[in-house]
């Protein structure tokens, strides 16, 4: 062309002559194609366990090794009971102890929280709002909003059935 242009059709022009040309963006399945070629590297422990589940799979070494699982537990058994036996007064000595131990320090904790109760007021607060009729609504109203919500989590967290299945054009 001979003829000068502005810039709003030399633009214009550009603009055309682009749009004319081919498109060279690969196809809509190109990247599902790749993807399914790429291998990515395993954790060394997975590749371990995987092949350590290959290794006892075979029949014979599964064989193998319940026959020494069982052994190991015969053995243990063996053992284990007899001195279970020669010192069952002192473990039952023992427990008893721990039993008391915990027992006390429960007790403790209760008689602190009592007295705080009593101190602070929390216990007259608390039996005002249980006489007022108040206290009943609002438990209800909880118990409601625990039950929608834990609803909620199992409608969030179920898994997906097939009217949920994502859609691919």
């Amino acid at each position: 062309m001979d003829k000068q242009l502005d810039a709003g059709d030399l633009e214009l022009a550009v603009l055309r002559e682009l749009t004319a040309l081919r498109s060279f963006a690969p196809s809509r399945g190109f990247s599902d194609l790749v993807m399914a070629r790429v291998r990515l590297p395993q954790p060394a422990a997975v590749v371990l366990f995987r092949r350590a589940g290959a290794w006892v799979m075979q029949p014979r070494r599964a064989v193998a090794l319940a026959t020494a699982y069982a052994a190991s537990v015969a053995i243990a058994l063996r053992l284990t009971l007899p001195w279970l036996g020669a010192h069952a007064p002192a473990l039952k000595l023992g427990a008893s102890w721990l039993g008391t131990q915990v027992s006390a320090l429960f007790n403790s904790v209760i008689l602190t929280a009592a007295d705080w109760a009593v101190r602070s007021g929390a216990a007259d607060a608390v039996r005002a709002v249980a006489s007022s009729g108040k206290v009943w609504p609002a438990l209800a109203a909880l118990s409601i909003g625990y039950a929608v919500g834990g609803y909620g989590f199992y409608a969030l967290l179920k898994t997906p059935g097939r009217s949920d299945a994502l859609v691919r054009s």
